[in-house]
Formats: structure tokens, sequence, C-alpha cells
């Protein structure tokens, strides 16, 4: 479990739990065993052909070991566990692969495409039948991204985001590899590794990457819309250990119904799991949609050491029913780029309504049109600590936290290369565009302390803003105060903290690159002013204990490794008893004092911000 300590930011201790079961019975599920068959008693020498049967008999304080192979199906569990001791476990057999894919083996009768004009430029485009049989309830190639309802959300689409939300749900592997998906047959005639579906959902047009010949190459089509998900809501106390799932053609949210779902569940553990390649999203833990009917118990899930990657909307989600969560030590990448981002459930991971729950040393990286971390409405005793985000193209920010009034912690994280999903927008100075590092949306009480942010480039590092200032939101209007950003490091951050007003609002013992000293600051009230760290300490009383120096760092995504180097003087960190430790003998950032002595000396500090996954 790692630290069996943290305090969150109302004082208390996280109320760690996992799985005490002694497992009683065991089962077995062999899907390439000539042995197999689902009306076998499950023993290892008799074991079932499916893991579906394993689900549909056991009880608590009973697990099924799957064994290696490839599960086209869903699984659907009949119930789950009652305590932590009368668990409900599924895991892969020690050192074997176990894949479960919502894709079936696509084997047609392959003929050139004909009747929509898209050969004339000579591409080599090839059509084919998907068999009927594969859609008795769902057939994801009739069915667009977005319930027509969603789209009133926003007004003014633009043409491509349109576009993107017309495309099917469905999606064409070759060879492993998605291919692109087309609105109109007329662009395959120019792109290749794209595919395009003829109405009513039952013809697939496409061509192969470097035009290649089908016949010589493996394709699946994607046609479950999800992979693990109860037979009835709000079970709990259930284990996912080591398995892989690929494939599913879900909608995009809401509402959220996932490529592995809890279904409103609670107490939930899904370690060690590979969740990739879901049209819209890979894991979703709450109560679906915001209608979801509450119940007690909910949450208290544990998500550990998963890998979540190329999820087209958002790789972990949660509507709700989320408190008491631990979600830990996972990497979640390249995720979003299916719609717009203005849809609103765009991000490595999103959360609603989330209390007491704990985010601590994960890997967000590499999203587009999403952000790293998006905690939603009326969020209360988060924290996020100790993770990486890094490539982060958004609208929003690395983290976004959004009409918010208790107190919530984001410390000890590395924000590196955060960027405005909108290549080229034009801002004025004090103008808040996408991009932020962290955005504090319209609430109050977010502590900001002892982060690293690193080439955060075209908005503030850090906002505390009313961009909402007109919602009601738990029965008023956010405020925007008793925010505070503290004893943090920023490396060419051109813009680094904003504030809509300095009333009640902290910023000291943080480290400022001293490349880009002015207009870096920014108040909007009582009077607009942008500001350089002198006007920002001697007119707002902010910063007196931070300093400026030369900030050289270079960080690797892939390696999480970082380069610094530092030339100046440390600021005095400011004392931080939310944090339960005394921030006056830290170093600035997450550093230890060695390692930040280490980055004032040549050559400079060398770390490995996490183990490497």
């Amino acid at each position: 479990m790692g630290d069996s300590t943290v305090r969150m930011p109302d004082g208390t201790q996280f109320a760690f739990w996992d799985d005490e079961t002694r497992y009683d019975r065991v089962y077995h599920v062999a899907g390439v065993s000539a042995a197999a068959a689902d009306d076998n008693p499950g023993t290892e020498e008799r074991p079932f052909a499916t893991i579906g049967r394993a689900a549909e008999v056991m009880r608590p304080g009973e697990k099924a070991v799957i064994h290696g192979g490839v599960y086209r199906e869903c699984i659907r569990p009949a119930r789950g566990g009652e305590r932590p001791d009368r668990m409900i476990a599924y895991e892969a057999a020690p050192g074997e692969q176990v894949v479960v894919k919502g894709s079936r083996l696509w084997q047609a009768e392959f003929r050139p495409s004909e009747g929509w004009s898209i050969r004339d430029a000579g591409a080599t485009v090839w059509m084919a039948d998907l068999p009927a049989e594969w859609f008795a309830a769902y057939n994801p190639f009739a069915l667009n991204n977005v319930f027509a309802h969603l789209c009133t959300f926003v007004p003014n689409w633009t043409k491509e985001e349109l576009e993107k939300l017309q495309l099917r749900r469905g999606m064409i592997f070759a060879d492993g590899r998605p291919l692109g998906q087309v609105v109109h047959p007329r662009e395959l005639a120019a792109r290749d590794g794209a595919f395009w579906v003829e109405d009513p959902g039952l013809r697939v047009h496409f061509r192969l990457p470097g035009d290649a010949d089908p016949g010589q190459t493996a394709l699946e089509a994607a046609v479950q819309e999800q992979l693990f998900v109860p037979r009835q809501r709000h079970l709990g106390y259930i284990r996912i250990r080591g398995i892989a799932f690929e494939h599913a053609a879900d909608g995009v949210p809401v509402p959220q119904r996932a490529a592995v779902s809890t279904w409103r569940g609670h107490h939930w553990i899904i370690e060690d799991c590979l969740i990739r390649h879901a049209n819209a999203v890979g894991l979703d833990i709450g109560d679906e949609d915001w209608r979801g009917a509450k119940h007690d118990p909910c949450g208290g899930h544990v998500v550990r050491r998963n890998r979540i990657s190329h999820c087209g909307v958002c790789g972990l989600a949660g509507v709700g029913s989320v408190d008491g969560s631990l979600v830990e030590d996972n990497v979640i990448e390249h995720v979003g780029g299916r719609v717009s981002e203005r849809l609103y459930e765009c991000a490595a991971a999103k959360l609603h309504v989330a209390r007491g729950v704990l985010i601590r040393r994960n890997v967000f990286r590499h999203t587009r049109d999403a952000c790293g971390l998006w905690l939603d409405y009326l969020n209360e005793n988060c924290r996020v600590t100790g993770n990486v985000f890094a490539d982060v193209e958004t609208l929003l920010g690395a983290v976004y936290l959004e009409v918010s009034h208790a107190a919530n912690t984001i410390d000890g994280n590395f924000f590196w290369d955060v960027r405005d999903a909108v290549a080229g927008r034009e801002h004025g100075p004090g103008v808040l565009a996408g991009g932020f590092g962290v955005s504090a949306d319209t609430g109050e009480n977010c502590l900001v302390a002892h982060n690293f942010f690193g080439k955060v480039r075209d908005t503030y590092a850090v906002a505390c803003h009313l961009n909402q200032r007109t919602r009601l939101v738990g029965g008023r209007a956010g405020l925007c105060r008793r925010n505070a950003v503290l004893n943090n490091v920023f490396a060419a951050c051109p813009r680094r903290v904003y504030f809509a007003q300095a009333a009640d609002n902290r910023a000291d013992g943080n480290c400022y690159d001293v490349r880009n000293q002015a207009a870096s600051f920014y108040v909007d009230a009582p009077t607009a002013a942008i500001l350089d760290l002198s006007a920002w300490r001697e007119f707002y009383g902010l910063d007196g204990a931070a300093t400026e120096a030369a900030v050289e760092a270079e960080f690797d995504p892939a390696s999480l490794t970082l380069r610094l180097k530092v030339r100046g003087e440390a600021p005095r960190c400011a004392p931080v008893p939310a944090l339960g430790e005394d921030a006056a003998a830290l170093a600035p950032g997450p550093f230890t004092q060695d390692q930040w002595a280490q980055a004032l000396t040549d050559p400079g500090l060398e770390l490995q911000v996490l183990k490497t996954r």
C-alpha cells in the first residue's frame, strides 16, 4: 500500500483498506485449453472456457484464476462480496497474459469500394460487410459518439467539432493498431489508415496504412460497448487484478459506461490492469450520470498500478459516489481528441463531487483536448500529491478544480509542458487562456504548495479565478477567497500567478525563474493590475519571502527524468500546517533539502521523479 499514513486537508488521516480475504474456493478459467468447457466444475483440471461462467457462479470468499489467452466477451458479475475479508476476485494467473477484448476478428469478402466515388484519386479503398449477428442488441457502427441532447450544452460548434460528434462508436483495428475514422467517404481518397461507415452501420469502407492488402492483415472490429460490468448496480467488494482490457466501443459520456465499470458499485479494487483503446472511457467508478440514485455505502474504491491509455474522452471517470477512493501509482496517457473538450467530460481522470479522495504518485501525460485531472463541482477534502502532469494540451488545465468551496490540496506534483489546446491563440496581457498548470475556478480554500511548474507557456501556471462567477453552487456563488500558493518552483513560465482578487488570497515562499520578470502576476480586483514581483509584493503584500533565481530545467516525460540547475538564493519556505509537516525546514517545490543543494551546484540535479512504468 505504500505510506500507511497520509494527512488529508481537514487534518484527518486517509482511511486505507485492502483485500483481507482468505479465498476458500478457487475457480479456473482457461479458454485456450482443449479441456475447457463452461459445463465443467471450474477446477484446474477441468476449467471453465469463459470468464463469464465464473462470474455467474462465484460467491463471497471465492475467486477466479484466469489463464493466458484472448477472451472476446463481456464479463457480467452476478454478485459482489460482503466486506474486505469476504471479497470476490478476478485475477490473471501469475506470469500469464490475459486479454479481454470487445472486438471480433473480421474475416470477410473484401472487395474494391464502389458506389461512393472514392476511387477517383487512384486510392486503394476496400469495402466489406460486418456480420449482422454481431449486433443483436447494440451496433456501435450505427450510433454516433454523442447523444443529441449533450450538444445543447455548448453553442457555436465549429464544423470540425460537429463532424467529430457525428463519428460512429465502432472501431477498426489493423494488426492491433486503430484506423482513423472519417465523416465523408471522399476523405479516403487522400488518407490511408482510415475508414468510413456506410448507413445503416453494416458496411465499412477503408484504406489500410500503406494501402496494404486486407487479405494479409489481421483485422478486428470493436463491437461491444463494455468489457466488464456487473449484472446489477451497487455491487461491492470486487477485485480485478492483472487483466488487459481492450477495444470497447462505448459512447461519449454522459452516461459514463466505460470499458470497465463498477456500475455505481462501492469498494472495488482494480489493480495491475491494462485498459486501452476505449472509444470513450476506460474505467468508470461513479454513478454513471448526474441523475444517479445515491446510495450508501458508495465509493471507497482502490485504483492502483494500472496503465490506462488511448481512450478517446476520459481514462478514469466518476460522476459522484467516489468518496474515500484511492487513486495511486497509475499511468494514464494518450487520452482525448475524440470530441471537443467543450463537451465537459474530457480528462485523463475526471471525478465529480469528490470527497476525501487521495490521488497520488500517478502519471498523467500526453493528453489532447483534455485535462490531466478534473475535479468537478463541490469537491472537498481531496489531496492531489506526488503526481506527474506532462505534455498536456487543454482548454482548461493540467489540474482543474471547479467550483469547490471546501479545502482541497494540490501539493508535491511535477507539471511540465502544459499548453493551450487552441494553437496560436492570441491573448492580451492578463487575459485567461487555456493551458493552466493549476486552475482553481470560482472556489475557495485551495492550497497549491511545493509543486514544480515547468514550461507552462500559454497562460498562468497557477490561476485562482472567477470564470463562473455567476454560477450558484451549493446555494451560493464562488468567491475566490482563502486560496494559497506556497513554496512552489516556477521554471520557464512567462505568467506565474493569477488571483481574481487580492483579498484573502496568499502567495509566499515561491522560487521564480528570473527570466520573464515583467507582467508575470495578475490581480483582477479591486483594480485590474498586471505586475512584476516587486509590485506584487509592495502593493499587495504577496510573496514577501519569495526569490527569483536562474532556473534551468529539462524533463523527459518518457523516463520521468528531471535535470535541474538553479543559480540564486533559495526562498524561505512558508509553514504549511495543512500538510502536517514543518514546511519551513523543506526546500521549495517537491524537493528535499539535499536535492535542492545539489541543484545549486554543478552539474546540477538529475533525478527520476517517479519510477518509470
